[in-house]
């Protein structure tokens, strides 16, 4: 499993898009953070995508003319053909597309989280008038709310 520093980045995704629904309070408290702080992720992740983007077109502009260059110091028919295949299989073309590719991996993956989120928000807000509606008609269900929620603190 990935790791940043002690925590287990799965477990804490995980925990982020989960509703634990007789601990509504503490889900409302939460989803305003872990929304801004998977929004600025996002963010840094398209900014490292943009980047990777346009090492990938200065990579590909830079060979390009380094390729015409070597053709044409040979006896060798320049085509745009053969220059094209020589830039797309070039090593530092390849690796610039990989590294493009890693950072679109990762803001994709993160505005799936972001995504999550924010159907857990609006979620949260029509559980939370479904068990304002059931708290208001059954005293107990207080009762076993409070007890959750007392346990969940004793726990931390």
């Amino acid at each position: 499993m990935a790791k940043l520093g002690e925590l287990d980045v799965e477990q804490f995704l995980h925990d982020a898009v989960q509703i634990e629904p007789l601990a509504l309070q503490e889900e409302y408290i939460r989803v305003a953070p872990d929304l801004a702080y998977f929004n600025e992720r996002y963010s840094r992740a398209l900014e490292r995508s943009m980047i990777a983007k346009l090492a990938v077109d200065q990579t590909e502009a830079r060979l390009q003319i380094a390729v015409r260059q070597a053709l044409l110091n040979t006896s060798q028919k320049i085509t745009e053909a053969l220059v094209e295949a020589s830039v797309t299989t070039h090593e530092d073309m390849t690796t610039a597309r990989e590294e493009q590719i890693q950072a679109d991996v990762e803001k994709s993956r993160l505005h799936g989280v972001l995504d999550a989120i924010r159907t857990k928000r609006d979620m949260l807000v029509s559980l939370g008038a479904h068990v304002r509606s059931e708290l208001q008609g059954d005293p107990s269900l207080r009762v076993q709310a409070q007890n959750v929620r007392l346990r969940n603190d004793s726990l931390k």
